[in-house]
């Protein structure tokens, strides 16, 4: 098998844990990274995993649907109603878990759908890794 990894960089949105005993807790924000990790039996005609310059959906997701957006657990009661009484104020994003495990997983769910209706079954997608800064990141892989 070959793989090879796509990471973008400097996601900026905001997030919070509610089940969080410290500061996590507040809505903060951090500028995100995602690591995209691709694999494939044989490399294309290129002798490519994937073409790099053919993944521009992957940042055309990150940016339309995540960047400067508040991203929530959709059972957050609390951010449900805030993001209710100031619609303006917001661009919600709500997803089962937005720990960056919990993102790592939704990412991984989103790009391989897109993956598949890019490319085919010739590539695949093996994990994503999401980190919040330079110290701190979660993978999924299945």
């Amino acid at each position: 098998m070959f793989t090879c990894s796509k990471t973008y960089r400097d996601i900026p949105f905001a997030h919070r844990q509610p089940a969080h005993e410290g500061h996590c807790q507040l809505i903060h924000g951090h500028n995100w990274s995602f690591t995209f990790t691709f694999g494939c039996k044989s490399l294309d005609e290129k002798g490519f995993v994937v073409d790099f310059g053919k993944l521009k959906f992957i940042r055309h997701w990150l940016e339309g649907e995540l960047d400067h957006a508040y991203v929530y657990n959709q059972d957050d009661e609390a951010t449900a109603r805030l993001v209710a009484t100031f619609p303006d104020q917001f661009k919600p994003y709500p997803v089962a878990s937005c720990s960056a495990e919990g993102l790592a997983k939704h990412a991984y769910e989103k790009v391989s759908g897109m993956l598949e209706e890019h490319h085919g079954d010739r590539v695949w997608l093996l994990a994503v890794e999401v980190a919040e800064d330079s110290r701190n990141s979660a993978r999924f892989h299945p």
